[in-house]
């Protein structure tokens, strides 16, 4: 269990009374942040419509002690809050399991903070959360300062670099691309694309497959097609696909370069020389299944997945 301490500078500081309305708008912001920093390293999205996994929820069990002005939150670390996943397991090799939610919280809202040009810390969805922060100043906060953090406060003129972040982030589009799929995972449908001239990782989520279709395409190049979705660098934050198949020769010499959102199609100059992508942690490439599906996802999604079943 970490501790992590939250000063809140209020208008009416000297009263003793904290506004109900305003704890819950920032927890709001503490939680729905956390949940979609999680799912944006594993899934490549911060947001989607329905219920959040079950090992999530449980990621994002807070505990609460308010003196005076700060706020204490104690929050599980990931291989406390679900052992049966981060103990015995490798399901998600991209995290942490030393880590908390809200680690992960401060690390996507550090990189907006400073303005970074992140590889998979922020998106359009987790940019609108944090936004949030503005009804806690409409309940008489001042500034927010996570004391654990790096200690920038972020203010109501801090609202300004979360719209703009937002609004720099380039329009998903239709892509096509080629790679080595290097692992896919049945449960949750999210795979992890290494692109054969540059060694790029994309990821990405695919539609609904089965354990005979997944490892007919598994360790193979193939063609990925879906709409792409960007970062504020241009590179391919991840790839909502629509169709995966095994690569001919003629797919290869089209689609093996990667995507590009369209601003930059008409200025390639702005495109940096070199997007600078973050290690990934090497597994086993492997297909990730079972008789029975880990219990981590929404019941509309699994009956989705039920449906298309041979």
């Amino acid at each position: 269990m970490q501790t992590y301490q939250i000063e809140i500078d209020r208008q009416n500081a000297k009263s003793r009374m904290v506004s109900v309305t305003l704890l819950q708008s920032l927890l709001r912001v503490l939680v729905e942040g956390s949940k979609g920093a999680l799912r944006l390293r594993t899934e490549g999205r911060s947001t989607i419509r329905g219920t959040p996994p079950k090992w999530i929820k449980a990621a994002t069990q807070f505990a609460l002690e308010l003196q005076g002005n700060q706020l204490r939150v104690d929050s599980p670390t990931l291989s406390e809050a679900t052992p049966e996943l981060f103990q015995k397991s490798d399901w998600f090799p991209e995290l942490n399991s030393e880590w908390t939610s809200l680690d992960y919280f401060q690390e996507s809202l550090t990189a907006t903070l400073n303005k970074e040009m992140a590889d998979s810390l922020y998106d359009k969805p987790l940019l609108h959360i944090f936004q949030g922060f503005r009804h806690v100043f409409n309940q008489g906060a001042n500034q927010i300062i996570l004391l654990n953090g790096n200690g920038k406060p972020i203010t109501p003129e801090t609202l300004s670099v979360f719209k703009g972040l937002e609004g720099s982030l380039p329009s998903p589009g239709q892509v096509k691309v080629v790679g080595v799929l290097e692992v896919i995972r049945i449960h949750d449908r999210t795979f992890k694309l290494i692109t054969t001239p540059n060694e790029h990782v994309i990821k990405g989520i695919t539609q609904p497959i089965n354990q005979k279709e997944a490892q007919g395409l598994l360790n193979k190049e193939v063609l990925v097609s879906g709409i792409g979705y960007f970062t504020t660098s241009g590179k391919v934050l991840r790839i909502e696909a629509e169709h995966i198949s095994v690569a001919g020769e003629q797919e290869r010499a089209l689609w093996e370069k990667l995507p590009i959102p369209i601003p930059y199609q008409s200025k390639p100059n702005e495109l940096p020389n070199e997007l600078v992508v973050k290690s990934v942690p090497q597994t086993d490439d492997k297909v990730i299944v079972g008789d029975q599906k880990p219990d981590i996802e929404n019941d509309e999604e699994i009956a989705k997945w039920v449906e298309r079943l041979p």
